[in-house]
């Protein structure tokens, strides 16, 4: 009985080792067929929409033999200069230092054929966030007078661009099926289902062609004449990629 026995569970593991590799088998098969009949179609959609924030780069240099002097002295212009921004209805989240910089400065002496120390220059920067776009020019216009005097990368942006990236969105996946329905027609195929989607946006933020730098030894005592600033429009593309099993 034993024997019967045991040679019944050999029987049996050895008919489940059969069933398991031609299940095995059937799985790697349509796996093959599978990858055998995709098709991968991608379709792109624009959106330009209107710019509702700038944002600029505000620095002040000042230079001395004593660092304390020029630091004490640069920190009383930037405070001016923020002072001043705040006046124009900037909030302080919006301002944010992006830098600060004591550097020695050295002079090359011809004479003695050795370089001397000049004195030292301190450099400190804040980035600015301005949501009232008519004050840019004036803003970039005023600071000068209060002691800025390198103003740089000045850019705009959709504050709030999640809509404009979902209608970019929808564009290129209908971009993307009109080009599948294109091919099924073209081959004589059948699309079957979605097997696979990716998606790449991209928001084209322009940095405007705008750098005031004014020698920091000949600093302004007034503002600069105000610039004419032209927002524009801002790109955004979204690129999808859609693959198909196919019949």
């Amino acid at each position: 009985m034993q024997i019967l026995e045991n040679k019944f569970f050999q029987f049996l593991s050895f008919v489940l080792m059969i069933v398991m590799i031609v299940f095995v088998a059937v799985l790697i098969n349509e796996k093959t067929e599978a990858n055998e009949n995709l098709i991968s179609v991608s379709g792109t959609g624009e959106v330009y929409v209107t710019p509702d924030v700038g944002f600029i780069t505000i620095s002040v240099k000042t230079e001395n033999r004593d660092p304390s002097v020029a630091s004490d002295e640069n920190s009383q212009k930037m405070n001016q200069v923020i002072e001043y921004i705040k006046s124009e209805g900037v909030e302080s989240k919006d301002l944010k230092t992006t830098g600060y910089n004591i550097n020695p400065r050295y002079e090359w002496n011809n004479d003695t054929g050795k370089r001397t120390l000049a004195g030292y220059e301190v450099n400190q920067s804040v980035s600015v966030k301005i949501r009232d776009l008519s004050k840019v020019g004036t803003i970039i216009s005023n600071v000068t007078s209060k002691g800025a005097n390198d103003i740089s990368s000045l850019s705009f942006i959709v504050d709030n661009d999640e809509e404009a990236k979902a209608e970019a969105k929808a564009m290129a996946i209908a971009d993307a099926k009109a080009k599948a329905k294109e091919l099924e027609d073209l081959l004589g195929i059948k699309m079957v289902k979605i097997v696979s989607f990716s998606e790449q946006s991209d928001g084209y933020y322009p940095r405007v062609a705008y750098d005031q730098a004014v020698n920091f030894e000949k600093q302004l005592s007034s503002a600069i004449a105000t610039p004419t600033i032209e927002v524009g429009e801002n790109k955004i593309t979204s690129m999808v990629t859609i693959t198909y099993s196919i019949k």
